[in-house]
């Protein structure tokens, strides 16, 4: 096909509740997720007929530009699923933190899935996207889809909440990572009866009747402790020193998430945060990933 050019922004996500359910026996856990997309954005430029092959850049030095990166596979997973052989570049420009728990790669993959399956005429429905993205991350499948879900199982299982329409959060991201791999590990370590869940019905029956601060009192991920991460905790107690409704860690970190239903109260906690914590206001946002065309976002299902 001739060249063509697709420009997307893929949306962070956030755990507004994370719940470990149990294991499965090839060692996958079973989650139990309340996750929201909100307006913090990588752009992901995709085109095609580029060159022969996948070739991939970023600005943000680390971030790999071959194989080991999702956007790559996931255009690599494309093109098996359709047949054909792979003539494409990918432009990432990064704004989503890494090993934050904010599914920033997830986020790319997704964009990189639904930029060629629009470029190529939507030969893929959303369920097939998600089916693809699942064999390269549990994230994707939400990253896809966004919005306001319940996110179940190792990821697969969607199902759509009451979308959250009001309220501010405050991200705030602390120099420290936390590799997703042993943080389950060290989930797994722990005392059940010192670990404390979220009561995610809670949640769900306060997103159904839309009360923004009822869902903020109840964020609570159950991995917050297996983080071992300091920075978390006192993150925390500083947001909710400045009136934060809720607070908690997401993803398994270590970025800290704080909800305020005020933009000044926001805005005041966002500027008592100083360097080189990397701090955003956000609000939730309807999709995973949109369509960018100049100054407009159209989504791309």
């Amino acid at each position: 096909m001739s060249e063509d050019t697709v420009t997307l922004l893929a949306a962070a996500k956030i755990n507004l509740s994370l719940d470990i359910l149990g294991k499965r026996e090839d060692g996958y856990h079973l989650m139990q997720m309340v996750m929201q997309s909100v307006s913090l954005y990588d752009t992901i430029v995709v085109t095609t007929g580029y060159t022969p092959g996948i070739t991939l850049t970023c600005q943000q030095p680390g971030v790999p530009n071959d194989a080991r990166n999702i956007a790559w596979k996931a255009a690599q997973l494309f093109y098996q699923s359709i047949g054909k052989t792979p003539s494409l570049h990918i432009a990432i420009t990064k704004q989503i933190p890494s090993e934050a728990g904010l599914a920033g790669g997830s986020a790319d993959g997704a964009a990189v899935l639904l930029g060629l399956n629009r470029l190529f005429g939507n030969p893929l429905t959303q369920q097939q996207l998600c089916h693809l993205g699942l064999q390269i991350g549990a994230d994707l499948p939400f990253c896809i889809v966004g919005g306001t879900q319940l996110v179940e199982g190792i990821g697969e299982k969607l199902t759509p909440l009451p979308p959250l329409t009001k309220g501010w959060f405050v991200i705030a991201k602390p120099p420290q990572g936390v590799a997703t791999g042993p943080c389950f590990q060290r989930f797994d370590q722990l005392v059940p009866q010192t670990v404390f869940h979220p009561n995610t019905d809670e949640m769900l029956k306060a997103l159904d009747r839309q009360e923004f601060p009822g869902v903020a009192r109840q964020m609570q991920n159950v991995l917050e402790r297996a983080a071992q991460c300091p920075a978390v905790e006192r993150l925390r107690q500083q947001m909710e020193q400045c009136g934060a409704l809720g607070c908690c860690m997401t993803g398994s970190g270590s970025a800290v998430v704080a909800a305020f239903d005020q933009e000044e109260q926001a805005r005041h906690c966002l500027s008592q945060i100083a360097p080189p914590v990397r701090s955003f206001l956000v609000q939730p946002v309807e999709k995973g990933v949109f369509l960018q065309r100049g100054d407009s976002m159209i989504s791309v299902f």
